[in-house]
């Protein structure tokens, strides 16, 4: 993903299919504009030097919210793997991105 900030506007721009899917979860769960507003907030410290992934917790979420879990569909037929176990699938384009191991599959590039 490439990630551009103007001033206090962050633009998030995915650079393959899958971080298209992931995006558009992240949207879906952020941009509900029929409740409150949700917000990114920063957790732990980054330190690009050690650290390779910047987390941060939605504020804001209803437990029901926080516990769902995201549909992300695969956006073309395609096999996705688990990082833990190694095992593959194959999933057609539309169908869910099944999870392995508590974790979402990974597509395979």
């Amino acid at each position: 993903m490439k990630i551009r900030i103007n001033k206090d506007i962050v633009e998030i721009t995915p650079e393959h299919a899958a971080e298209a899917a992931e995006l558009e979860a992240l949207w879906v769960k952020m941009g509900n504009c029929v409740g409150g507003n949700k917000r990114l907030e920063p957790l732990g410290v980054y330190i690009p030097t050690e650290n390779k992934t910047a987390q941060f917790r939605i504020d804001g979420l209803t437990k029901e919210e926080a516990d769902a879990i995201p549909e992300i569909r695969a956006p073309y037929d395609t096999d996705v793997y688990c990082v833990t176990c190694n095992k593959t699938q194959h999933v057609k384009a539309g169908e869910p991105i099944p999870f392995c191991c508590g974790k979402l599959m990974e597509i395979l590039d």
